[in-house]
């Protein structure tokens, strides 16, 4: 008899019922998996009382209590387990998890490592050390002996491996932001399926690139590669970016941050590689990286907009440095900039081609702030100031702008050596309305946007030049104007579309290699110039979709507030204003409220037609006892204070407006002193003993400074009135604000957040103080008080006076309801670049 025979023997006259036990411990397997882990755990129990120490048995126990959340009885059972066959990786496995959720790290790390050592496949326990933060060794890997170079240069365009010859690529590509509403910024996406889906809609788009700023989770890159494994004829091209926050006091050469960029260089190209493993790092993704996707990875674009005033400070500290001697690339001549990007550069291309043969074309990111042109219509700040007093103007001591034409990154001071055969190229984010000399430099015109990016590409040519970010946002906001209507903000969805097209087709005008539009999803966490102090808590914005932000609202995808089949919309359906809250009932008039992450909602029900009657509404956002008591223009005086009234006239002609200490745009007059500011800004004086007079503010914002260029022209500084609210039905317009339904006798009004300086809807907070000249004070309120009136519009008497009632205490929220759709601009870039 062999020695396997006399074993199973010698266990089967232990174990007359292992028969049984074995079929107990698949029923409890069966029971597990399908997420019965009370079934799952007397199937276990009931193997081990039929064959005491059955295989399986414990280790299938301890995993069901661990699932029920028996963490001690978990601990017991997997030490059994463990004792039993010290080679059961399972078990080790589990003793693990049991120990991380008992506190007992260094336990939980051993349990693991020894899992690992059993089976160093073992992607469970690999995933849980790497959750811990505890780097693994990637497996064994050889240099493969032929060169990788899936694309390259070629003059001023991109060429791609088509077999055996090289393929032009023209670049029609998106920017990849994962941040879904209520997420920071790096929690991003785990699953494939979301990544699979982006994707099958980008290439359903004729996208053929998909850029990112950093390393995305693994879950990306699989379907990625999945992607293009199972779509030849619709891959998707990887641009892969390397993100870094500016390093302290500007160091750039500072042993710690240049060790840490140069880890995320490399950690970069191990994950294109598929042979990364991340561990667990606060705001970064982690995890095992198996998925190869090199052979579609069109390029590397490192870095950010950088800062001027941070290169500024970096060159003159280096001035003497000017030149780099790389494997890959050289600056002959240059900044001290050019050659620390060119040298990171370097290091990426050396680090890629060592470990895995391979190359492929590399940029640093830059903007037109940046650009190596002159720009007579934009002076930096000393220059502007000496200019002011030259032509006979005042100093402006608050002017806090970029020197937007003093500091410069040059990518054709960077050159190839013999050793690059994949070639470097220029990638800027442009936009067509900032800086102000897109606009303002005659020698664009008459198609500002179009002629800068011809200058641009004049100045590299036989490189290519790629427009890595562009686009418009379709916000309610406007940040800043720009010639023909090019603004950065204020456009419906329609309108964005049109302009994406505009811009798209202007890339390809220019001559360039390609362009990139700014972006997939709109992302709620990011803040814009105008309204940043106004979001506060800052942490918090990511819960909240404040459409006054042009940075918020650029996706392709729209993230939008609220469920969809319940938001009511302006001109939609009367059954879901009817569904809102009924705050007040007098006079004949209903008022109804209602709100969610985005927009307040009031509804009036009248008995009279909107062609009889005009409608003034008192909101009252902070305190009852604050605000202006009268209406405007209406010899009605409330008990309550309001902060904001808004005017609804006709359809041409209806505004929100402020009391004048309540608005953090309004500019107090020159030569106040102490007293006369400490006053204006003194909230709630209405309410202590000052005249009431009715006096209201429109919300007024000056996005475009008053500038002067070198040659002593100036441009007159230009806003827009933030308060005016339009009239439509939101099918037509997605900036409709109000809407009258004659048929169904309601008057429906959607006010954004941030117009009412409600600066966190989600806890409910509000703008409580302005201190001059730009701080701010925060403080929660207990809702929103609202009055209306009905005026007459034959003799402008009063037909109806609602006061108000209770006071509308929205619910707050820690996660938001949000809906997702296409918006017009992905069809209209469908449609174009399937011409292409």
């Amino acid at each position: 008899m062999t020695s396997l025979l006399l074993a199973l023997a010698l266990q089967a006259a232990a174990c007359p019922n292992e028969t049984s036990a074995r079929a107990a411990v698949d029923s409890g397997w069966h029971a597990y998996r399908g997420g019965d882990a009370p079934g799952a755990m007397a199937a276990f129990a009931r193997a081990d009382s039929l064959c005491p120490g059955a295989r399986g048995a414990a280790t299938g126990l301890g995993y069901a209590q661990l699932r029920l959340g028996q963490l001690s009885a978990a601990a017991v059972s997997f030490a059994k387990a463990v004792r039993a066959d010290s080679n059961d990786a399972d078990a080790w496995t589990g003793a693990g998890l049991t120990a991380r959720r008992l506190g007992r790290r260094p336990d939980a790390i051993a349990a693991f490592r020894h899992a690992l050592r059993i089976a160093p496949d073992y992607a469970d326990a690999e995933d849980a050390l790497l959750a811990l933060g505890v780097a693994t060794p990637a497996t064994a890997f050889a240099r493969p002996d032929a060169a990788a170079i899936p694309a390259r240069t070629s003059g001023d365009r991109f060429e791609v491996r088509g077999g055996a010859a090289w393929v032009p690529l023209y670049v029609k590509g998106i920017n990849l932001g994962a941040a879904l509403p209520g997420q920071f910024p790096a929690d991003f996406p785990a699953d494939d399926s979301t990544y699979g889906r982006w994707l099958a809609l980008m290439a359903g788009a004729h996208a053929n690139v998909v850029r990112l700023y950093t390393i995305l989770p693994p879950a990306f890159y699989r379907a990625l590669a999945r992607w293009n494994d199972d779509h030849p004829a619709q891959a998707l091209w990887l641009v892969q970016g390397v993100w870094t926050e500016l390093p302290p006091h500007d160091a750039y050469d500072a042993p710690a941050f240049r060790a840490g960029f140069v880890a995320e260089l490399h950690r970069a190209a191990d994950v294109v590689h598929g042979r990364a493993r991340l561990p667990l790092r606060p705001g970064h993704a982690w995890g095992r990286y198996t998925a190869d996707v090199s052979a579609h990875t069109l390029a590397w674009l490192i870095g950010r907009e950088w800062e001027p005033q941070s290169l500024q400070a970096y060159d003159s500290l280096h001035r003497a440095r000017t030149r780099f001697a790389g494997r890959f690339l050289a600056v002959d001549s240059g900044s001290a900039a050019d050659v620390w990007l060119a040298q990171q550069c370097d290091t990426l291309l050396a680090y890629e081609w060592d470990a895995y043969h391979a190359q492929r074309p590399i940029a640093y990111v830059t903007w037109p702030t940046l650009d190596p042109l002159s720009h007579v219509t934009e002076p930096g700040r000393e220059e502007e100031q000496a200019l002011r007093k030259r032509y006979g103007f005042p100093p402006n001591p608050r002017l806090k702008e970029y020197a937007n034409d003093g500091v410069t990154l040059d990518a054709m001071r960077v050159r190839t050596t013999s050793a690059d055969s994949a070639g470097y190229f220029a990638a800027y984010h442009a936009y067509p309305y900032y800086p102000d000399f897109i606009g303002l430099d005659s020698s664009y015109a008459p198609s500002h946007y179009l002629g800068y990016l011809r200058a641009l590409a004049r100045h590299h040519a036989g490189r290519p030049l790629l427009i890595a970010e562009y686009g418009v946002p379709s916000s309610r906001g406007n940040a800043h104007l720009a010639p023909e209507g090019l603004d950065h903000g204020g456009h419906d969805e329609q309108a964005m579309a049109a302009i994406d097209v505009r811009l798209t087709q202007q890339i390809r005008d220019a001559g360039l290699a390609g362009g990139i539009v700014f972006a997939w999803l709109d992302e709620w966490f990011k803040h814009n110039w105008p309204v940043i102090d106004l979001e506060q808590p800052a942490e918090r914005t990511r819960l909240w979709h404040n459409v006054m932000d042009a940075e918020q609202n650029y996706g392709l995808v729209g993230e939008y507030a609220g469920d969809s089949g319940e938001t009511p919309e302006p001109g939609g359906d009367p059954a879901r204003w009817r569904a809102l809250t009924a705050l007040a009932r007098d006079s004949g008039l209903v008022l109804r409220t209602g709100a969610d992450a985005s927009y307040l909602y009031v509804a009036i029900e009248s008995p009279w037609p909107f062609d009889s009657v005009r409608y003034v509404l008192g909101l009252d956002t902070i305190d009852s006892t604050q605000g202006e008591h009268r209406m405007p223009g209406l010899a009605i005086t409330s008990l309550d204070g309001f902060e904001f009234a808004a005017v609804l006239e006709d359809s041409a002609q209806a505004d929100l407006r402020v009391v004048p200490w309540y608005d953090p745009y309004l500019v107090p007059r020159a030569g106040m002193g102490p007293t006369a500011l400490d006053a204006f800004y003194h909230f709630g004086a209405t309410a202590r003993g000052t005249a009431s007079t009715g006096a209201y503010d429109t919300l007024f914002l000056t996005t475009n400074r008053w500038r002067i260029a070198r040659d002593g022209r100036t441009f007159p500084a230009r806003g827009w009135n933030r308060g005016r609210l339009r009239f439509g039905r939101a099918a037509e317009t997605t900036l409709a604000d109000w809407y009258v339904d004659r048929s169904a006798g309601l008057v429906e009004l959607r006010l954004a957040w941030g117009l009412l300086n409600v600066t966190d809807p989600s806890s409910r907070t509000v703008l409580a103080r302005i201190a001059p000249p730009d701080r701010f004070t925060v403080t929660r309120t207990e809702g929103v008080r609202i009055g209306v009136a009905a005026v007459r519009r034959d003799d402008g008497t009063i037909r109806a006076w609602v006061p108000p009632g209770p006071t509308y205490a929205w619910p707050t929220w820690e996660t938001p309801v949000w809906h997702e759709r296409l918006k017009p601009a992905y069809f209209a870039l469908q449609s174009l670049w399937a011409t292409w």
